[in-house]
Formats: structure tokens, sequence, C-alpha cells
């Protein structure tokens, strides 16, 4: 017998946040755009893909962000509040860039092996805070916190040797100009 198949929203996928996150004292202190980041990462989330979730700059440009450091900003305030967690950390792999890998923490993340994702329990992160003012301070912590870390992570650039000007490839070639004739040297 063949399974009825449960008919869809009619209109259209939908990201659900609950009331008792939007009512959390966390939330009230993100800033603006740290919450469109929120929703617009809500909006890439399936029944299956907590925890494989990228918000690079490449991945969230169609959904209206042009600014990097923006993006970066939002995603610390997000993480420093406890909405998102790290999943998979990125950088260079067999010489291409891998993002890193985020969860919601108010919903479970399943297993995904391919990406290197280990299944967990909803952890509400978020939900630490009591106040307000302990949400602010925390969050102000947690920004020089992760900007510290992000400043580790840049790897200085070494200072190469300044190669020294020299016209001739070689200390013992002649400066002036050779000539294989006898006859153009005017002997």
């Amino acid at each position: 017998m063949k399974r009825q198949r449960v008919p869809g929203d009619p209109n259209g996928p939908h990201a659900r946040i609950y009331h008792s996150l939007l009512n959390s004292a966390a939330w009230r202190v993100l800033g603006p755009s740290s919450v469109k980041l929120f929703i617009d990462m809500r909006a890439a989330l399936t029944a299956t893909n907590n925890g494989n979730l990228a918000a690079s700059l490449a991945d969230m440009k169609h959904r209206g962000w042009s600014s990097s450091s923006t993006l970066a900003k939002a995603l610390y305030e997000l993480r420093a509040l406890g909405f998102i967690s790290v999943t998979v950390q990125g950088g260079l792999r067999r010489g291409a860039r891998v993002p890193n890998l985020y969860r919601f923490t108010d919903l479970p993340t399943l297993e995904q092996p391919r990406v290197g994702v280990q299944a967990m329990e909803a952890t509400h992160d978020y939900r630490q805070f009591s106040s307000v003012k302990e949400a602010e301070q925390a969050l102000v912590k947690g920004l020089e916190q992760l900007q510290e870390e992000g400043r580790k992570k840049q790897q200085p650039k070494k200072n190469l040797p300044v190669r020294k000007s020299n016209p001739s490839s070689s200390e013992s070639e002649p400066e002036a100009r050779f000539s294989s004739s006898v006859f153009e040297q005017g002997a």
C-alpha cells in the first residue's frame, strides 16, 4: 500500500522562531544586523541540515549582504550570545578555503559524518542570561574574546628580504657591452 504524502504548506517553506527565543534577554541585546543574519541563516535551515550551515559572504550575497565586516560582527554577536555555535572549524583544506559550519542552539543537530558534524541535543545557550544587563556584559566580553581568537588565527605575513638591485646577474660579468667580433671592438 502506498504511503499518503502529507500536503506541503501552500505558502511554501517557512522559518520557525519560537517565542521563548524571541522573549529571551539575549535576543533583546542583538543588533539589527545580527537579527537579519539569524533570519537569513534560519531561512537556509531544512529538517536535517542544522550543523551544516555556512554563513560566508559568498553564501550570503544573494540575501543582500555586501560587507564582510558587518557579517563578521553579526556572526560574533550570535556566537557570543549563544544563538549559534561552530560545529566545524573552517580554514584551508587541500588547498581550498572551507567556511565555518554553524548550528542553531535551540534545535537538535543530526549526525552528518560526511561533513564531520556530530549529533547533539538542543543546548539553548542563549537562556543562560537572566537579564538584559547580564547579556550586554556577556556580549562585550564575548566579542572581545572572539575577536582575540580571530587575531590569533591570522598568521602574520613574513617580511621577505628585499632583493639587491643589480642590473647584471653576477658580480663577475663586465658592465660594458660585450661583442665577440674583433672588428666590432675597433681593433
